[in-house]
């Protein structure tokens, strides 16, 4: 009679060993209830001592079943089968012993069937209400017959009666039972779904792939046509943030990431004194939302998650099927709002998380006062180009005299050059490699594949940069550069040989550029050098 191929009802609710003890319960209460009639009854065709015998030992017997249930589902789903089968049966023998139509006991029967469709499952309750209605009609065709005494003609009109006030009582338990029943399982499916989202988006990295993943769900989950996530990193954060970025899911089932330097916030400040709130829309608001409608174009009947977080704010947009019975009106089921607001707030945290972790991490390989790349991130990056074995170029930078400028005009000018011309090679190289601080006030460019090729032509658009930067203070910059030594590429000796040239450009006159080959230990051949220009 119950279903499913676990240990749990349909939408794995509730165990069918929870279920056995249950009815283990109810059989108890039932059994009491029909000694207590027995004794009360006059006339009965059974007497006291065989109907305890036999109720009493059913319930001995059905009570071996709970812990046999508990060690196998199989044989707990079987037990359960057998045992409101008997219960069945020995409704039917009190029902013919103690008068039938006329005794007290279907009372019982009905409000057998109701316990049985409330504590098992509707389903159960219908299997087990046609089972009564069987063994009923039996007992009546055997008196009818004279198999059970003397022949008693079959009483239609009054069987009809019991049989429709069985029905209509277990029919109407069921369908609330099975109401209930299917909204416990949808909320069990939607904490599973949920559960599942959130160990997918935690360990993620990359906040536009959460984005998506946001997306993603709607589609699957919420059964949306299109769906759209724009995530606005603060500013608040960190200066000059990340750009806002958007995961769009289109009709077709195809993601899209769309980035833009910024948007407008989300929830503008005086939409609401309050937390933001999830709003159900006919359509976009162009005014609240203009990128969202460029991304959405003739959005309708959507709902509009807000979500903010310390490091992001955003709004998760879904929308409706068109031809859902939704179409044309704002109403929505409320278990898809819950679903949608719960999965945005996974989603904001994750996200949040994952743009915290890179400014972090950022902070972490980034020099302090120049904000371009520090020693450890130069260190790693070179020896990561090497092992990969892709052609490599590096140039080491000197800001000439620079210990003459912090004696002459003090260190917080020279501070402040360091960051311009800092600026002034990543304007140049941004594009092309890593630049980063070497020490002091050298810096390290490190080209790789294609560009290392033009590392001298890059060398003199960052010393020409330099020389131009503005400010109460010039600098002139002497530039080493060298190429993946031909034998043992290692940072080492990559590095030693554009010291080498370095050391020959300060050697040779500053404000320079000289290309060098061999090590440290090896002469060094100029192949290129810049204008010579006084301080």
């Amino acid at each position: 009679m119950t279903g499913g191929a676990t240990g749990r009802a349909p939408g794995g609710l509730i165990p069918v060993a929870d279920r056995i003890r249950w009815l283990l319960m109810c059989r108890a209460g039932l059994v009491a209830v029909l000694l207590g009639m027995r004794v009360t009854a006059t006339g009965a065709r059974v007497g006291v001592v065989p109907l305890a015998v036999a109720v009493l030992g059913w319930l001995a017997l059905t009570g071996t079943t709970l812990p046999a249930g508990r060690r196998n589902r199989f044989a707990a789903r079987f037990l359960l089968n057998v045992s409101l089968l008997g219960d069945g049966m020995l409704l039917a023998i009190s029902w013919w012993a103690l008068g039938g139509l006329d005794g007290p006991v279907g009372s019982l029967v009905l409000l057998h069937s109701v316990a049985v469709t409330l504590l098992a499952s509707f389903r159960t309750g219908t299997k087990i209400a046609l089972w009564h209605s069987v063994l009923a009609l039996l007992v009546l065709q055997a008196k009818a017959s004279g198999l059970l005494g003397a022949a008693v003609a079959m009483p239609g009109g009054r069987f009809g009666g019991y049989l429709g006030a069985l029905w209509v009582t277990v029919l109407a338990t069921a369908s609330f039972a099975a109401m209930n029943e299917r909204e416990l399982r949808r909320r069990r499916y939607d904490s599973e779904v949920l559960r599942a989202f959130g160990l997918a988006v935690a360990p993620e990295q990359d906040p536009a792939r959460i984005a998506m993943m946001l997306a993603t769900f709607a589609r699957d989950e919420l059964q949306a046509s299109r769906s759209a996530v724009v995530v606005q990193p603060h500013e608040s954060v960190r200066p000059g943030a990340d750009g806002a970025f958007a995961a769009v899911i289109d009709t077709d089932g195809t993601g899209t990431i769309h980035r833009r330097p910024s948007v407008p916030p989300p929830i503008p400040p005086a939409a609401t004194a309050g937390p933001p709130t999830t709003k159900l829309r006919r359509s976009l608001d162009p005014v609240r939302h203009p990128w969202l409608v460029e991304l959405m174009p003739r959005a309708r009947n959507v709902i509009e998650v807000p979500f903010s977080t310390g490091e992001v704010s955003g709004v998760f947009v879904v929308e409706h099927p068109r031809r859902s019975a939704q179409r044309s009106s704002q109403r929505v089921e409320q278990r898809a709002v819950n679903t949608a607001e719960q999965a945005a707030a996974h989603a904001a945290v994750a996200i949040g998380r994952a743009i915290l972790t890179d400014r972090i991490r950022t902070a972490a390989d980034t020099d302090g006062l120049t904000g371009v790349a520090n020693r450890r991130r130069f260190d790693a990056v070179l020896a990561g180009a090497l092992e990969q074995g892709s052609p490599v170029a590096l140039l080491l930078i000197d800001l000439d005299h620079f210990k003459r400028l912090n004696d002459s005009h003090g260190h917080l000018a020279g501070d402040e050059v360091l960051r311009r011309s800092a600026e002034a090679i990543a304007s140049v190289c941004r594009e092309r490699g890593l630049v980063a601080r070497y020490g002091g006030e050298e810096f390290g460019v490190i080209l790789t594949g294609a560009e290392a090729a033009t590392a001298p032509q890059a060398a003199e658009l960052i010393r020409d940069a330099v020389s131009g930067v503005p400010g109460p203070v010039t600098v002139t910059a002497s530039i080493g550069v060298a190429a993946c030594p031909p034998h043992e590429p290692t940072p080492a000796r990559l590095i030693a040989a554009a010291d080498a040239a370095l050391y020959e450009a300060k050697r040779t006159g500053r404000n320079r550029v000289v290309v060098g080959t061999g090590g440290a230990d090896r002469p060094v051949r100029i192949l290129q050098s810049g204008a010579d220009r006084p301080m």
